[in-house]
Formats: structure tokens, sequence, C-alpha cells
């Protein structure tokens, strides 16, 4: 839903600035998904005239025009072919610029120059050149109205001084699909009066029952059905306050009789439609009859798109005597369709249910902002009201004269909707205590009639509007919003453990909880007690239980290893052989007193992905480096960075074989390593046991949240690979410190992607291939550069590694 300043201006005053009433409308409820500062657009360009045009002498594809500026004529080259003399176009004039394209850091400038041989003094715009839309075939052809030298911002109605707001609106607030809508809530928090439209029609006239009748065949989908006819009217263009407000919010001005139907329903949230008087059927009667009923299977019915659909009968149609005319509360027909040759035109303000318009929609794959009001709820006692705006705004727009009175088939008006709202529960649920009166104010400035009022409770009468209110809670809710969110204290609910108490890294660890289930990890939650043959598989003192309830049970946890190891051989023995896991919790050791800290630990086995049709992938188990990758993923995304990896000067426990996870070199972060395959097999494991653990308080407190974004690059990359041959003893890392010793220009990556032994490596060495992608953020390279710079890497292996390149 789209809604700019001013409109919202003309029904509630207030002054906020355009970025109060964003923070307004976001406390409210109605999420504002983008804000658009209208005016400084289309600066140099103007509404022109093509006067003349004729072939250009040098090219057979380009144009010789003389155009009308509205301060005199120009001359200008054009190649478009979709234009003739007297059509009015955009034109920018020379030093104006065309608004940048996606991916463009400064805007086009357009100068006087030639082109061919022959000066051209500005340029012809198309819509895609001015940034409205992808249509690039020709030129923006305007309307026959646009007045030649007006600037093109005005032209479109962008003047300085407005502002649009595009709203998400959520689906039980239907009321909020309307600029009254979201002025009353405007009202309802400012205290500031509800300005509606003044709607007067004229008196006199035959009577519309002579003319049209209604007949409900249906009345459970369509519980209302409002008629009016307007003789006489002119179907012309809009004038330019409606043109100009429709297409501030995203809305093709059609004609003035159709782009009042559009204001309205988006001025009140009311649908309408308007049909050609003259192309409905006549009955025996002789006048016609709008019959609203079920679709016939399989009949078929040509909407205004063009598209002829297959309907059944959970379709419902409006329909003459004859002939299907709309398919209701979606889309009308062509057959019935306003034209320029239209005279009399029949408005249809109606309530169809929410139910059968979304279950039509979504079978016809048809979404309309018809179509996008009516599923969500219409206010059934608005449609005459609606039709009353849209025939007065029609006699002022294309003239006419009004039939007296409407064919309004109504038969079972709703009954009013009445809910009580005790002051003590408000102050229950909300955690704070408002007073009586001012609840009964939010109320009633919400629009909420007051129809019995006590010391301790109020009963109200909910508007059909209000489609969301339905219980006491909800009226709760309405004063929440209205009496401030931002003012209710946050509190623990009542009962809770710690209730005073605020966890200040909860979001933290449920974070970490997200990325590592987001990797593939499934999350286990194992015993804080452990038995004394479990805790053997870590070193230092543990906590013992003076009284404890078992054997099994008898220390505090020095480690989140060993339940990690109790849940592999649980799930082994169940014939679940691919496991991996992570488990964050608390352990205990006793280090200077009692030391209790936060862990996250890790361990995998088996497959790394379940076996497929297509293959065997018995030999795709999980390895060292699949953890090392889970753990340098989880920290990346975690914020923790600069991690890297040492061999331990001793062992954590004879049972595990293991490398410290280190931080700037110095901090110890935890440990990442293998289970000793002797006790695997003792524990009914597999040979192959993966465990990490990592000190999760470190993590916290070193953590750092912000992250960072980057444009995508400009410029293409280039790639050159080089595999060599290297001693069994070099990593990774020593190949990784010689290129970035070297420091190569424009290099931008290095990845390991092979690692071989085999046929044709000698003993005791390895072959290693690596890719470089080289990048310069401003230009693109030449293969002459990054030759030259991958020849100096190719050197420096040579000479540090004593690397043999392979060809």
């Amino acid at each position: 839903m789209k809604v700019t300043l001013n409109w919202l201006k003309q029904y509630v005053g207030f002054d906020w600035t355009p970025e109060e009433l964003r923070e307004r409308l976001t406390m409210l409820g109605l999420e504002v998904e983008g804000m658009q500062k209208l005016g400084g657009e289309f600066e140099g360009i103007v509404v022109a005239e093509v006067l003349t045009r004729d072939k250009h002498p040098n090219a057979d594809k380009l144009s010789l025009c003389r155009v009308a500026d509205g301060k005199g004529e120009r001359q200008i080259v054009c190649g478009a072919q979709n234009f003739k003399p007297g059509d009015k176009v955009p034109l920018i004039l020379p030093g104006a610029s065309l608004p940048p394209k996606p991916g463009e850091k400064e805007p086009f400038t357009i100068k006087v120059g030639k082109i061919r041989g022959v000066e051209s003094h500005g340029m012809l715009c198309s819509p895609k050149e001015l940034g409205l839309s992808d249509d690039a075939q020709g030129l923006l052809i305007l309307p026959p109205a646009a007045k030649v030298g007006q600037p093109f911002a005005e032209h479109l109605g962008r003047a300085a001084g407005d502002v649009v707001y595009d709203l998400e609106i959520t689906p039980n607030r239907p009321d909020l699909n309307s600029v009254i809508g979201i002025a009353r809530e405007i009202s309802a928090v400012t205290g500031n009066p509800l300005r509606l439209p003044d709607v007067k029609l004229p008196d006199g006239g035959d009577r519309v029952e002579k003319w049209v009748a209604v007949r409900l065949e249906d009345p459970e989908l369509c519980a209302r059905y409002a008629a009016r006819v307007v003789r006489g009217v002119r179907v012309g263009p809009s004038p330019d306050w409606l043109r100009q407000t429709l297409e501030k919010v995203g809305v093709r001005s059609i004609s003035n009789v159709v782009d009042v139907t559009n204001y309205v329903m988006l001025e009140i949230g009311q649908p309408l439609h308007a049909f050609d008087y003259h192309l409905l059927g006549k009955g025996q009667s002789g006048t016609p009859t709008i019959v609203v009923r079920r679709a016939g299977e399989g009949e078929k019915f040509t909407t205004l798109d063009g598209q002829e659909r297959a309907l059944t009968t959970q379709n419902l149609l409006i329909a003459d005597e004859t002939k299907a005319i709309a398919l209701a509360g979606v889309m009308g027909g062509q057959n019935t369709e306003i034209n320029e040759k239209t005279v009399d035109v029949l408005i249809e303000s109606a309530w169809f249910k929410p139910q059968n318009i979304r279950a039509t929609s979504k079978r016809l794959e048809l979404r309309t902002e018809s179509s996008y009001r009516f599923e969500r709820g219409a206010d059934i006692r608005i449609c005459d009201w609606a039709s009353c705006r849209a025939a007065q705004l029609i006699l002022e727009t294309a003239g006419g004269e009004l039939l007296a009175g409407v064919v309004d088939a109504f038969p079972v008006p709703p009954a009013p909707k009445e809910i009580q709202l005790r002051h003590r529960k408000t102050d229950e649920l909300l955690g704070v205590a408002i007073p009586p009166a001012e609840s009964v104010k939010h109320l009633r400035r919400l629009g909420l009639e007051m129809i019995k009022e006590a010391a301790d409770a109020c009963t109200v009468r909910v508007p059909t509007f209000r489609v969301d209110l339905k219980r006491e809670a909800d009226l709760i809710e309405e004063v929440a919003r209205l009496y401030g969110v931002d003012k209710i204290p946050a509190t623990s609910p009542r009962g809770a453990i710690g209730a005073n108490v605020f966890d200040a890294v909860h979001d933290h660890i449920a974070e970490a909880r997200r990325l590592l289930t987001g990797l593939g990890l499934s999350e286990a939650q194992g015993q804080t007690l452990v038995s004394s043959e479990s805790a053997k598989l870590v070193t230092g003192d543990v906590l013992a239980l003076e009284n404890p309830l078992s054997a099994d049970m008898n220390l505090l946890r020095p480690s989140l290893i060993p339940g990690l190891l109790d849940m592999l051989r649980h799930n082994l023995h169940r014939k679940n052989d691919d496991v991996a896991l992570f488990e964050l919790g608390r352990v205990f050791r006793k280090e200077n007193g009692v030391r209790e800290q936060r862990n996250v630990a890790f361990a995998l086995t088996g497959r790394r992905q379940p076996g497929f049709w297509t293959g065997d992938d018995r030999e795709a188990t999980y390895d060292i480096f699949d953890l090392k990758g889970i753990l340098e993923e989880f920290l990346e995304q975690f914020g923790v960075r600069g991690a890297n990896y040492a061999r331990r000067a001793e062992a954590v426990s004879p049972y595990i074989e293991s490398a410290v996870i280190q931080l700037g070199g110095k901090l110890i972060l935890g440990e990442i390593g293998q289970l000793s395959p002797l006790l695997a097999k003792r524990c009914d494991l597999r040979d192959r046991v993966l465990i990490a653990e990592l000190n999760l308080d470190m993590l916290l407190a070193r953590r750092k949240s912000e992250k960072s974004f980057k444009p995508l690059p400009a410029f293409p990359s280039i790639r050159r690979d080089v595999a060599m041959i290297v001693p069994e003893s070099t990593p990774h890392e020593s190949v990784l410190n010689t290129v970035k010793k070297l420091k190569p220009a424009n290099l931008e990556r290095v990845d390991l992607f092979d690692v071989f032994r085999g046929q044709n490596i000698p003993p005791g060495q390895k072959s290693m291939a690596y890719a470089f992608t080289y990048r310069n953020p401003e230009r693109t390279l030449t293969d002459e550069e990054v030759n030259a710079a991958h020849e100096k890497v190719i050197e420096q292996f040579r000479k540090e590694l004593q690397a043999t390149i392979r060809d």
C-alpha cells in the first residue's frame, strides 16, 4: 500500500516531519518498507512537442527533428521510430543529467554535440532512460494535454514537497488498505479530528430504479450490491490533480471515470467498478438487471486483460440477463468496458465473501488491487458511501447527470458486534497501570462507539471496518498501541526462574545455535553429571559430588565431549550411522576453586551425506577437513576472526589426538582432533570420530557482531592455476605465507583445490594444486599484467618451497 504525505494531510492535521511520520507509523504496527522524497528528480527535463521530423542526411536510421521546449525551438537528432510531428515527449536539455542506471556511479550528462555531422541540442527520452520502466523500444509519448515547457517532474506530479510511503499492511487490518484508514490511526494518536470528504449529491433527475434492477442469486457470496447510474458523462483524460495523485502511488491513469473508481478505492478501501450502461443486456422489462450468480461449470469469460478464463461453479460472476459482465471482486469484462464512446455509467459498489474471492484469485492466478482488498475483508457498511463519493467525483471530472437514489440489495445487514473491556485485565496483560479514562479515550479515537461505561469496565460497539476486533484481548492491544508500546517496560513472565535477572548472552547463544543448525549439525543435550570413567577422556581435576545418586552420575562434567560420545554410541546402536552433533552447555573445572564456563562441542562420524541411487559414495566420510571447515565457517559467521591451529605441547588426553585452536597466536579457544581408534573401538564407535570443543564464553567476549558489506565486483577476474610437487612435510600454511610475503599485484584470493599422492609422484612428496584469482577494482586487467605477477609467484615457490612445477 502506497500513500503520500500530502494525501494524508487532506484528512488529518499533523506537524511531524516525514521521518517522524515513518517512526510513528512503525510504532502503530504499519511497517514502512520504503520512503521516497519527491522533488529534485528529472532536473533539466521538460515536456516538448515535436514540430517536424525529417530524415537525417547522413544516416538512414536517424531522424532530424525540430522541437518546441516552451522557450523556443531546437534541433534534435533522434534514433527512435515510434513518434510523429505533434507528439509530446520528454526532452533533456544540454547540461542536465539522466538518472544513473543501476551499477553506474556517475549520471550521464547531455552536451551539445554532432551526431553524424549534424548538431543535436538535447535528447528525446525513452521510459528506460528516465528510469520509469524497462521499455527502451521508443520514446515516452506523453498525453496530448501535456503542457509544452512544463518541467517533467511537475508533469508526473513529483514536484518537491511530497513524500511517498510504501507500507506493509498485515492481513488482519484491511481497514489500513486505504488513505482514510491510515489517517484514522494518525487522528487517534494525535487527537486531531478526522476530516472525511463532504459528499453532497445533487437532487432531482429520474429515479435510478427505472433504469436498473439488482438480483442476488447467492447472498452468502455477495451480501450487498449497490448500483448508481450517471448519465451524459464525457470520458477523457483526468484532471491533473487526479492523475498526479494516482501516479504518485504507482497507479496508471486511464480515463477520468476509471481513475475515479481507483481513487475512491485507495481513499476509503472499497473497490468499485464502472460499467458502460448501454453495453448491458436488457431483459423482458426493457431495462438491464444486474444478476449476481455463480458461474456455470466450464463457462468461459474474457476479462479486461484480454484473457479468456474457464470458470467453475465456485466462481462468482456479475452478469446481466444475457451474459457475464465481470468476475466478481476480481476484474471486469471486456464486453462492458468504459471507452471513449461511453455516455452513461453504472457504478458498482458491493461486498463479496473474502474466502470466495481468495479462492477465485488463486485458482485463476489473477491478483488485482480489488481482489487484494476483498479477500482480506471489506467494510460492508461503506458500500453506499463509496458509491456516493464516486458519483460525486465523476460529476466533477466527467460531467453528466446523476439519477436519483440507489438500487441497494442488502437483504441481511450484520448485527452490531459488542465487546466488553475490563480495565483490571488491561493492566494485567500489559504489565502497566493505564487509567480507565485513558483506555476509553483511545478506543473512542479509533472510532469505537462507547455504549456502556463503568468504573471497572466498558462496553464498545465495533465498527464494521474493524474486522480484526473480536475479543477483549484485541481491545487491550489497541489500547497498548495508542498508549505507546515503547512506554511498556520489558518484564519477564510471572513465575519465570530468575524473573528479575536479565541474561545478556541469551540472544548470542541463540544466534550460535541458529548458525550451527544451518551448517547441517543436529543439537544434542547431555547430562551435567557424568561418571568417573567418562571423565578420563580429559585431563585436569574434576569436581566430585559428596552424595551422588549413582556411580554413573558422580561428577560434574569437565567437558561436553563425553556426553557427545555417549550420544554417538546411542545413535550407532540404532543403525543411525551418519551423525553430526553439537552441544551448547556449561562445564565445571577445579582450577583455583570451582570454575564454571560455557562451551560448545562438536562430534562427527560416518558419511557427510547419505547415499544416492546414482552411485556408491561410501568413501565420502567425514574427515578432519570437514570439521575444520565447519569451525571456520561458524567462527566467521559468529564474528570471531583470526583463528589458527597449532600442535599441542602435551596431549589433552591419551585417548584424543588433537591440536589447539588459537586466536592471535596466544589465546587458546579450544581443541580440534580425532578420537583414538583404539578407544573408539572400545566404545563401539567407528574408527574415525572427529571432535572439537571451544570456550563459548571466550567467543562471546571477543565477538564482533557488526557485519560489513561490500559491493559486487564491477570488473572481471582472471584465474591462473598452478600444480606443483613439494616435499610431503610442506603444509598449506607455508604456501600461503610464501604468497603473503611476495604480495603479488592484483591478487584477490588463493584456493587449494587438489592434493594428490600416487602415480608419477615421487615417494616422500605430494602434488598441490592452487587457483589464483586476480582482479583490479577499478579497471579490467590484461593477460600480460596477470602473467607477469603470476610468474613471480611461481619463481618464489621454486626458491622457498623447492617446488617442481607440473605441466
